[in-house]
């Protein structure tokens, strides 16, 4: 672990049913505690999905508390699925979008088309961390779709991994680990609010000068009032790093080295 002096991390959710559903199953989960929070979609068109989304909430924390790293807490939230679903002759699937943050240090694991971005503050980007397991993206990974078509395709819904219903051999669990950053911070989102919100607004959210919790709100909002078509969902974190990582000393050495170079 690096040296960065580290903070607690300011974090706010919510979940909202949106405009046209009648249930909400969408689940949110964070604990400082732990510095876990994680983000479920009970997968539509399947029975028992707010189920699939709770389950999948309680074994991840369950697991991460007993020590399991973050990957294999997420598979065990599909297999403790996929054993309901035997066992009650149903059909329940879910996506999810985990961080589990330690000091300076996080790690990101998801399935499905729940989201991670990361935005930096001070250089103003955004950018998706998180690659979609949906059909239209198989379809951009192989040349065939422009991601200008993606948002509109008439499959754009359709996930080809979700916790519950895949074999285990079948299962693919998208990881990545990174260091916190001074100025960043990180989003994760259902679909439900990235299908409703378009790239500007959601930079105009994050860019205002609110606090997470007004900030989650308003993109709630706004995700409701641009159609609402699905239930809304959002994490969003704030990096620990109190301050910009200081410049490198260089020894008295290095620096005749460098001014003979330059010579």
């Amino acid at each position: 672990m690096s040296e960065k002096e580290t903070q607690r991390i300011a974090s706010a959710m919510l979940s909202h049913k949106g405009v046209s559903r009648q249930n909400n199953d969408d689940k949110v989960y964070g604990s400082s505690e732990l510095g876990l929070w994680l983000l479920s979609d009970g997968v539509g068109g399947l029975k028992q999905g707010e189920q699939a989304s709770l389950y999948t909430v309680k074994e991840i924390r369950k697991s991460i508390i007993a020590g399991a790293n973050l990957p294999n807490a997420v598979h065990s939230a599909h297999s403790v699925i996929k054993a309901y679903n035997r066992h009650e002759e149903e059909d329940r699937g879910a996506t999810v979008v985990a961080l589990h943050s330690k000091g300076d240090v996080y790690d990101i694991a998801w399935v499905g088309d729940s989201r991670a971005y990361l935005w930096n503050e001070v250089t103003g980007e955004l950018t998706q961390l998180t690659e979609d397991h949906t059909l239209v993206q198989k379809l951009m990974n192989a040349g065939l779709l422009e991601p200008s078509q993606a948002k509109h395709h008439p499959k754009r819904h359709v996930i080809t991994q979700c916790l519950g219903i895949e074999n285990d051999h079948q299962l693919n669990i998208g990881q990545l680990s990174r260091e916190w950053g001074y100025g960043e911070h990180i989003l994760l989102a259902s679909d439900g609010l990235y299908d409703e919100l378009s790239r500007t607004e959601l930079l105009g959210a994050l860019r205002m000068q609110r606090d997470n919790q007004a900030k989650v709100e308003y993109m709630v909002s706004l995700a409701c009032k641009n159609g609402g078509s699905d239930n809304v969902s959002v994490i969003l974190l704030s990096s620990p790093v109190k301050e910009p990582k200081k410049p490198e000393k260089k020894s008295f050495i290095q620096q005749i080295k460098e001014l003979l170079k330059i010579g």
